[in-house]
């Protein structure tokens, strides 16, 4: 046997998947996308991801950057944007100019690596949800 000790790992659980749980507890907190909630609030995910075999340029001739955040979420007029994270992902330079243009401009901006991080970014953030998922503790 060789001298290298076997160590366990938890799983790596990817992006992707963790957008869909949150995603999913907006559907119960809020409403599904694109659909406004009784409490005025609607939301939405943003897929700006770069898919192999794109024209070079079709994205950024109409005005798409690298950087904008998965999850919008609007109330009272008041932009509210999610960047989702796996556990074990950086945020990019791009993701930080782009969350740093959004502080500027006067909007809110966090990273989520779970839906419970998600919803206390809401909760933080003061928008109406229906309590139907609680935050752990």
């Amino acid at each position: 046997m060789t001298g290298r000790a076997f160590r366990l790992q938890a799983p790596r659980v990817p992006e992707t998947a963790i957008h869909r749980q949150i995603a999913d507890c907006l559907r119960l907190e809020i409403a599904a996308p694109g659909k406004v909630s009784r409490a005025g609030v609607v939301w939405w995910s943003v897929d700006m991801a770069s898919y192999e075999g794109t024209a070079p340029g079709l994205r950024t001739s109409r005005g798409c950057i690298a950087g904008v955040p998965d999850i919008f979420v609007l109330h009272r007029g008041f932009a509210h944007h999610i960047e989702v994270k796996a556990d074990d992902g950086l945020v990019s330079l791009e993701q930080r100019a782009v969350g740093t243009a959004i502080l500027i401009a006067g909007a809110r901006w966090g990273v989520a690596r779970n839906a419970d991080e998600a919803l206390a970014l809401l909760d933080a953030w003061g928008v109406p949800r229906a309590g139907r998922v609680r935050v752990a503790a």
